[in-house]
This record gives C-alpha cells, sequence and structure tokens, in this order.
C-alpha cells in the first residue's frame, strides 16, 4: 500500500533535508568567521599594540635622556667645572640621541623630536656664548677700574702741568 501524498512527502523531505543542510551550513560558516576573524583582528591589535607599547617606550627613553642632558646644560655654568668638557659632553650626548631616533618613524614625532635635540644643542650654543660673555665682563671691568685709574693720573698730570706754567711765568 502506497500513500496517497507520496510525492509531497518525497518534496517535504526534500524541502526539509535542503533547509537543514542551508541552516547548518549557515551555523557552520558563522562559527567559522566567528573564530578566523577575531583571530585576525587579534593579529591586528597584537601588532598595533606592540607599536604604541614601542613609540611609549621610545618616549620614555627619549624623555629620561633629555633629562639628563638637562642636568648636563644646568652644570656647565657651575663654578669649577670645565665649561668645554661639558659642552663636548653635551653635544655627543645630543648626536647619541639623534642617531637613536628610529628612521622608519615618519609620523610627527620624528621631526618633534629632531625639533627638540635641534632646541638644546642651540640652548647649549647660548649656555657657552654666556659663559663666554661672563669672561669677557670681567674683562671689562678690569678695563673700567683702569680707564678711572688712568683717568685720576691724568687728571693729577694736568694740575701739575698747570703748577709747573704758574711758577714758570713768576
Amino acid at each position: 500500500m502506497k500513500p496517497l501524498n507520496s510525492k509531497q512527502r518525497i518534496n517535504t523531505f526534500l524541502l526539509f533535508t535542503s533547509l537543514f543542510v542551508v541552516t547548518t551550513g549557515m551555523i557552520v560558516v558563522a562559527v567559522f568567521f566567528g573564530f578566523r576573524v577575531p583571530a585576525r583582528e587579534n593579529a591586528m591589535f597584537r601588532e598595533r599594540n606592540e607599536q604604541i607599547l614601542y613609540k611609549e617606550g621610545m618616549a620614555r627613553g627619549f624623555a629620561e635622556q633629555m633629562e639628563e642632558i638637562k642636568s648636563l646644560l644646568d652644570s656647565m655654568d657651575m663654578p669649577g667645572i670645565n665649561s668645554d668638557y661639558m659642552e663636548r659632553l653635551v653635544s655627543s650626548e645630543l648626536a647619541d640621541l639623534q642617531s637613536s631616533l628610529p628612521v622608519e618613524d615618519s609620523t610627527y614625532r620624528r621631526k618633534m623630536y629632531s625639533n627638540i635635540i635641534q632646541t638644546y644643542l642651540e640652548l647649549k650654543n647660548a649656555k657657552s656664548s654666556l659663559i663666554q660673555l661672563s669672561d669677557v665682563q670681567g674683562e671689562l671691568d678690569e678695563y673700567d677700574d683702569l680707564i678711572d685709574r688712568y683717568k685720576k693720573d691724568l687728571d693729577q698730570a694736568k694740575r701739575d702741568l698747570d703748577i709747573c706754567r704758574q711758577m714758570n711765568r713768576r
């Protein structure tokens, strides 16, 4: 005995099977992409995190080196310090710092770091000039004292000359 609706049953079964395969396939694809896409994103985020940590470490190291250079600059004008040696030391530290900047950094940071180093170099040159000018100021004070002494000697000589002229007239 064959059922009367066997054709409908076969069609319904095939429809059910196809919908089951499509639905199961969608779930498998969703699970696949659910695991695969976050893995790629995680890899990308890890890479970006490493870059950020590298830049942060670079900035921290740069700031520490700048603090050291600042203390060297501050000690340049202390009495009893060899300013030429300190000037060369600061120059070498700035050169080392400039060479430690990453070349592949194309962002604004490299330019900013270079500008900071250039500013410190100009500050070093200004301090060096100021130290040399303070030596010149001491020499100028000595010359002012000599000028005052020579003026007094000249006034004394003029008085002596006036006295001699008055004596010769009599």
